[in-house]
């Protein structure tokens, strides 16, 4: 059947038929002067009767869904069109003898695979019945006085033309659907992999709401027992460095936990873009002291900018994934080109196989790490997309992984 909710392919599939039209009416119409300059006895005002009504029924087409028609009926119409003014046509000239009859074919695959069902069938036994009314009711060819090798030689010609015009318009066609078809299925199986892949996401969100209900007791039981700690052994100078290190990760895993149970971060508003990657990978270090991360950015003016607060995480995804793949040492790179922000991270270690490049972000990759899960390129990948930016990885030549990030951001002036 065919599909009327694909209302713009449906349109752009009738534009095409429709010139498809005016390139036959502009062929009759050369055909018609070529017979008038060789003196052809034809009913001329007829034929152009029949010509002028295809051009108005072409020029009407467009205008038909306006007027309430869908456009599967205006296809339909102007293909029922097609078949009546070809069998007037022949009717003015030699009737089923026309070599020129074979054109019914067209119309009748185009029927078939544009609107397959009933009235494609219809169509095709509207055409066998038009030929055989042809053989009946028609108008004689006019003969150049009876002669016989005048008579073969137009048939033959007329049997070539025809032939040409068919295998013109059915390669044509068929290769421009074969082409949508193909892309429509590569459309599909990219639907196919964004569903698998948000359903595994939708898996990793309830797992690590579970798992923030979990652990929200045992990190307040921690950070009872760390303050308490630090107040009964502040004599111990070492001690004390070491318990408020743990006090200020259990803080920061509170804070994490928290951002996670309400969905996201706040949104903070427009911020310096440079200064804000700058604040936030050093936070980080603080975090992870025993990763020597060196920061890149370029100079002059820092662009006013809002990030989406599900960057970040994305982005520290990659950063973890270096620094523990890279041997404790990360690099990250920023520019900004063209109202796109590009981010190169890379580490000097690592290795990526080609099937893991090949699948990155679209499944859970085989983590080498000693607790990897695999699943932090996936959801960053995955967040990029969403935000409108890609994710590339590709291994070094001098050896280590690096990744690109390319994110599309919209500036604001600076206040």
């Amino acid at each position: 059947m065919f599909a009327p909710e694909r209302a713009a392919d449906a349109r752009d599939t009738g534009r095409r038929i429709g010139r498809l039209r005016w390139l036959m009416l502009l062929l009759a119409l050369a055909l018609a002067a070529a017979c008038a300059a060789l003196e052809v006895a034809l009913p001329w005002p007829l034929i152009g009767q029949a010509l002028a009504t295809l051009a108005l029924v072409n020029l009407a087409l467009p205008r038909l869904p306006a007027w309430g028609l869908s456009d599967e009926a205006a296809l339909r119409v102007g293909l029922l069109a097609d078949v009546l003014v070809l069998t007037e046509l022949l009717a003015f000239s030699g009737g089923a003898a026309n070599p020129l009859a074979s054109l019914y074919l067209p119309p009748v695959l185009f029927a078939a695979l544009l609107s397959p069902g009933g009235f494609a069938w219809l169509l095709a036994l509207l055409a066998m019945a038009a030929y055989g009314l042809l053989f009946e009711w028609h108008l004689d060819w006019p003969l150049n006085g009876g002669n016989a090798a005048y008579a073969f030689n137009l048939h033959l010609a007329g049997m070539w033309m025809s032939f040409a015009l068919s295998a013109l318009l059915i390669a044509g066609f068929v290769s421009w659907l074969a082409r949508q078809l193909r892309r429509q299925g590569d459309a599909l199986a990219e639907a196919r992999e964004t569903q698998l892949r948000d359903e595994q996401l939708l898996a990793v969100g309830m797992q690590a709401a579970g798992a923030a209900h979990s652990l929200s007791t045992p990190l307040n039981t921690l950070t009872l027992l760390v303050d308490e700690l630090l107040s009964e052994r502040a004599d111990d100078a070492a001690l004390a460095q070491d318990l408020r290190l743990m006090q200020s990760q259990l803080s920061s895993c509170r804070t994490t936990l928290a951002r996670l149970k309400h969905g996201s971060e706040p949104s903070p508003g427009a911020l310096p873009l440079f200064a804000a990657l700058a604040e936030r990978l050093e936070g980080w270090r603080s975090l992870r002291p025993d990763v020597r991360l060196d920061w890149f950015a370029p100079g002059g003016d820092d662009p006013m900018v809002r990030l989406d607060a599900a960057f970040w995480p994305a982005l520290f995804n990659l950063v973890n994934n270096a620094a523990e793949a890279g041997g404790g040492e990360v690099a990250v790179s920023a520019s900004l080109c063209d109202g796109r922000l590009r981010l190169d991270i890379v580490n000097r270690q690592g290795w990526l196989s080609e099937a893991q490049l090949a699948r990155a972000g679209l499944a859970p990759l085989e983590s080498a790490k000693p607790a990897g899960m695999g699943l932090g390129m996936m959801l960053s990948h995955a967040t990029l997309a969403r935000l409108g930016g890609t994710l590339s990885l590709d291994n070094r030549a001098e050896g280590g992984v690096h990744a690109r990030i390319e994110l599309p951001l919209a500036q604001e002036e600076s206040k």
